[in-house]
């Protein structure tokens, strides 16, 4: 299944209508409007929640379906020169956990050294179920996806109908050799829980899906994001996360004062990161502000695009009831 959208300048614009973007699967109805949408292309993606590159013109993207929702959850993104950007489904029969389909998937990384591997990564807990993270592999024809192997997320603070918890919403992926992966793990903040974003760090064994955590990748990095925050202590400090070719870590964080916006973004540097030292992300002294991006909610961050000359980074957004965006920068 596959939509052509126009692109108007580098905006490839999604008309769609989201969900609150938090992890509450409370509601068990089946929304019919959801099913009538497959049945007419992607009208019923939740914007961009994680976005990784396939290739240098084909991006993989997640969407925050919950575990009820009959929805679409992964979406190829294919750029080519002078030509309307293509979005197709892609199609995941088998999620390998008994406890169902993703539900609320808020980011991705590519597996190092394994083309067309990625990692997934759900918010958190609800009720102290779910919080998982899926280990899948692109089939040959990129319309569908194989589910490698399905693991939990650790549990730090539960989401419940009492507190808001674990929010997930940045992950990145580092070679730590010999078929493991150091996964960086990016909590938003914004909330009573965390009131600012924390980046934690453990390594994934990809044989047999144990993830480990040493003291110091439990405890963490706090950040606080630089930007012109009408609210220092609301405002999400990780959206969202991305490690280049360099070694570079990106995040964006972003400010969300309700459905109808205005919302407003920040790309920023946060630092380096080396698997040489005890502490593998080295945050820079001073964090400023790279890019400012007001009127859209930057949830997913990734690699430039091939076609999209001079440019650094790519982000797509979840501008709640405006749809989201697939921009270049």
């Amino acid at each position: 299944m596959t939509n052509e959208l126009r692109i108007i300048g580098l905006v490839a614009a999604l008309a769609i209508v989201s969900g609150s973007g938090c992890t509450t699967p409370e509601n068990n109805e089946e929304n019919e409007s959801t099913t009538e949408a497959l049945t007419s292309g992607l009208a019923n993606m939740n914007g961009f929640s994680g976005l990784a590159q396939v290739d240098e013109f084909t991006y993989l993207a997640v969407h925050d379906e919950l575990v009820y929702e009959d929805g679409i959850r992964l979406t190829l993104v294919r750029l080519e020169d002078d030509a309307t950007p293509t979005f197709s489904a892609v199609v995941v029969d088998n999620w390998v956990d008994s406890e169902g389909p993703s539900s609320d998937l808020e980011s991705i990384c590519a597996v190092p050294s394994r083309p067309n591997q990625f990692i997934l990564a759900e918010a958190g807990y609800w009720q102290e179920e779910y919080g998982r993270l899926f280990h899948i592999e692109l089939g040959a024809e990129q319309d569908s996806a194989r589910v490698l192997g399905a693991f939990k997320l650790p549990l730090f603070a539960d989401n419940n109908p009492d507190q808001e918890g674990d929010q997930f919403e940045g992950l990145a992926c580092v070679d730590a050799g010999e078929d493991s992966v150091l996964l960086i793990l990016g909590e938003r903040g914004g909330s009573e829980t965390y009131v600012s974003g924390l980046l934690r760090w453990g390594t994934l064994d990809l044989t047999d899906y144990a993830l480990t955590f040493t003291a110091d990748g439990e405890q963490g990095v706090e950040l606080n994001a630089p930007g012109n925050w009408l609210d220092g202590t609301q405002n999400r400090d990780i959206s969202a996360l991305h490690l280049d070719s360099e070694g570079i870590l990106w995040a964006s964080a972003s400010e969300d004062p309700g459905d109808l916006g205005p919302f407003y973004s920040v790309v920023f540097r946060v630092g380096t990161i080396s698997l040489d030292l005890g502490i593998p992300i080295q945050v820079d002294d001073a964090l400023e502000v790279w890019k400012e991006v007001s009127g859209f909610k930057i949830e997913a961050l990734s690699g430039p695009s091939a076609i999209v000359a001079g440019s650094t980074l790519s982000f797509g957004t979840e501008d709640e009831l405006y749809g989201g965006a697939l921009r270049f920068l």
